[in-house]
C-alpha cells in the first residue's frame, strides 16, 4: 500500500497534473485554476472551455481547438502550441514564455495584459488579435499574418517581425525600430498616436 501511494504522490510531483483533473476538464468542459503542466492535451477540442488559471506549463498542446475558450491568466509556458487554434479566445493576463507556436491561430484573441517573451509565433496567424498593454520581447513573428491587430501600448523593438503582414495593423503608443516602422508603412499600417520609431 505505501508503494502504491509513493508512486500515486511521484507521478503528480514529476509530471505536475492529475488524471482525475483531465477527466473532469472533459466533463465539465472547464477546470478552473487547476493543473495541467507536462499533460499532453495535443490533439483535443476545448472549445468555448473555461479554464482560467490554469497551469500549462510544458504542456503539449499541439493541434487543439481552444476556439471561443476562456484562458484569462494561463501559464503556458514551455508549451507546444503548433497548430493550435485560439480563435477569438480569452487569452488575457497569460503567459507565453520560451513556448513554440509555430502557426499558430490568434485570429480575433483577445491577448491583453499577456506577457510574450522568447517564443516563436513564427507563421502564425492574428487578424484582428488584441495586443493592447502586452509585454512582448525576443519573440518571433516573422512570416505572420498581424493584419488588423492591436497594439496599444507596446514596445516591439526586441521582436522580429521580419516579413509579417501588418495590413492594417493598428499601433497606438507604441515603440518600434525604425526599420518596423519602415516596413509596417510600406504594408499600409496605421499608426495612431505616439508611435516612436528608434
Amino acid at each position: 500500500m505505501k508503494i502504491i501511494v509513493f508512486l500515486l504522490l511521484y507521478s503528480v510531483i514529476l509530471f505536475g497534473y492529475n488524471q482525475k483533473d483531465i477527466d473532469n476538464l472533459f466533463k465539465d468542459e472547464g477546470c478552473k485554476g487547476c493543473d495541467f503542466s507536462g499533460a499532453d492535451l495535443s490533439n483535443r477540442d476545448f472549445s468555448g472551455f473555461e479554464m482560467e488559471d490554469a497551469n500549462l506549463k510544458n504542456t503539449n498542446l499541439k493541434n487543439s481547438n481552444f476556439f471561443m475558450a476562456n484562458l484569462e491568466g494561463a501559464n503556458f509556458s514551455g508549451s507546444n502550441l503548433e497548430n493550435t487554434i485560439f480563435w477569438k479566445a480569452n487569452l488575457s493576463f497569460s503567459t507565453f514564455n520560451n513556448v513554440e507556436a509555430i502557426r499558430v491561430n490568434l485570429k480575433g484573441a483577445n491577448l491583453q495584459n499577456t506577457t510574450l517573451y522568447e517564443s516563436n509565433f513564427s507563421y502564425s496567424v492574428s487578424w484582428k488579435a488584441n495586443f493592447n498593454d502586452a509585454i512582448i520581447e525576443k519573440s518571433n513573428f516573422s512570416n505572420s499574418e498581424l493584419g488588423d491587430a492591436k497594439f496599444y501600448h507596446n514596445n516591439l523593438t526586441t521582436n522580429n517581425l521580419e516579413n509579417a503582414i501588418l495590413w492594417k495593423t493598428k499601433f497606438k503608443d507604441t515603440i518600434l525600430t525604425q526599420k518596423q516602422c519602415e516596413e509596417a508603412k510600406k504594408e499600409e499600417a496605421i499608426f495612431l498616436n505616439n508611435v516612436e520609431c528608434k
